[in-house]
């Protein structure tokens, strides 16, 4: 978008320096840096401030000459292709496992993760991401719970409350298990610890990627909240556990594509929730981010008046400075999470 408004591009960066290898093409210099925690774009002029006093002028391609619109426009990009390429990922991971995807939930809990044709649950209309909350009255707390509860009955009539994922529409289903032929009782279910999703409608499928990024986003600030009061409430150790750095994504990476070809649908799945939560958080107004400096061009556009460069400068620096010692920080818990 810069270079597409005329803006000089001055060196686009992986990483965060210092700086380890740099190749100039053109006017702009492609750079790989040492600390793998994100990545930026350096423009003529975003950054500079004129200490003289004197107004000088400025090269037609300074990112301050453009107009308001033009740089909240260059700003706002890097956003949204992060959210493009998550909905273009879910899109991909959705229509390749038959309209189902797996949909994280903020507190542990109990799904219906298969249903198998001819078995009493199809019958009773037990739906695929249905959570299991009572067998027979009795709460489901952890996973064996369901499964334990029903081989109890030994055959027996069982009563299952259920609810969709969302919480809502409570209903209760009784079935009577199936006796296989090694004299099982199953009702015809499998139960997972993940919730999974099922488009159905015609409706529900277009536009699946979109409202399965809205879902997560959700359930993001949600998982935000938690960590607030975690960390509000000095409960240092939940805070910790709740979040990951660059080793505990590259950790997750690893354990998920040791599962093979077939992990590679859930390996695609994790780069898209990585690339929805980098445009969740780019875009929120924390100096240094996007998000920090759209608050900035946003006051200007409604305001008129563009706010101070040098007051500007020293909020984007202390907000970086913050945010590197939040990354080391959050890099040491995930260190320690791998020490024995």
């Amino acid at each position: 978008m810069a270079k597409k408004f005329g803006i000089k591009v001055e060196e686009f960066g992986f990483g965060i320096p210092p700086k380890v290898w740099g190749k100039k093409i053109g006017e702009t210099l492609y750079s790989l840096n040492a600390l793998p925690i994100g990545g930026f774009v350096k423009l003529l002029g975003e950054d500079e401030v004129d200490s003289t006093g004197f107004k000088k002028k400025l090269s037609p391609r300074d990112f301050r000459t453009k107009s308001v619109w033009q740089r909240i426009g260059v700003v706002v990009a890097g956003v949204f292709m992060n959210l493009i390429l998550a909905w273009i990922i879910f899109y991909s991971v959705i229509i390749y496992q038959n309209f189902r995807i797996i949909y994280p939930m903020p507190e542990p809990a109990v799904f219906i993760g298969f249903v198998q044709k001819g078995f009493p649950a199809q019958e009773a209309g037990v739906k695929i991401g249905d959570k299991v909350l009572r067998v027979d009255g009795k709460e489901v707390k952890k996973f064996d719970d369901a499964r334990n509860f029903i081989k109890e009955k030994n055959g027996q009539p069982v009563t299952l409350s259920l609810t969709d994922i969302d919480g809502s529409a409570i209903r209760s289903i009784t079935v009577t298990p199936k006796q296989t032929d090694k004299g099982d009782f199953l009702i015809g279910v499998g139960f997972s610890p993940l919730a999974i999703k099922q488009y159905e409608t015609t409706g529900e499928k277009i536009f699946s990627g979109i409202t399965y990024s809205w879902d997560l986003t959700k359930i993001t600030f949600l998982g935000l909240g938690k960590l607030g009061r975690d960390l509000g409430g000095g409960n240092f150790q939940a805070a910790s556990q709740s979040v990951s750095g660059p080793v505990g994504l590259a950790g997750m990476s690893n354990d998920i594509l040791s599962g093979g070809k077939k992990a590679l649908p859930f390996y695609l799945w994790f780069v898209g929730v990585i690339s929805l939560t980098l445009s969740i958080f780019n875009v929120l107004p924390i100096p240094a981010l996007d998000g920090g400096r759209l608050l900035f061009l946003v006051i200007e556009a409604t305001t008129r008046k563009k706010v101070r460069e040098d007051i500007e400068k020293i909020i984007h620096q202390v907000g970086f400075a913050i945010l590197l010692m939040l990354a080391l920080l959050v890099t040491y818990s995930d260190i320690r999470k791998l020490l024995p």
